[in-house]
């Protein structure tokens, strides 16, 4: 059987994610991969510390595969959409 998983991280690998998906059902908006190599995966909605959630990022990627486009960001790379279905577009 082919890995179909696209990010070359494990898929336990924790990244950040915010309350408004987790807990909300909002959609993933807005993706960074950051300088330091960790993931945010976010609403693109304004966040305190408390919104922040940690998850694995085969979580995301069950919660919405579309997220697997961004798996080529670089370290220190963003991508943004408006919507689910949208195309992401590298900041």
């Amino acid at each position: 059987m082919k890995n179909t998983f696209p990010f070359a991280d494990s898929p336990d690998v924790a990244v950040f994610t915010c309350c408004h998906i987790t807990d909300e059902g909002e959609p993933v908006l807005y993706v960074s991969h950051d300088d330091d190599g960790y993931w945010q995966f976010l609403c693109g909605g304004h966040h305190s510390n408390e919104d922040a959630r940690l998850v694995s990022l085969q979580y995301i990627y069950k919660l919405d595969n579309t997220v697997g486009e961004t798996a080529e960001l670089g370290d220190g790379q963003s991508a943004e959409r408006s919507a689910v279905g949208e195309k992401w577009v590298v900041l």
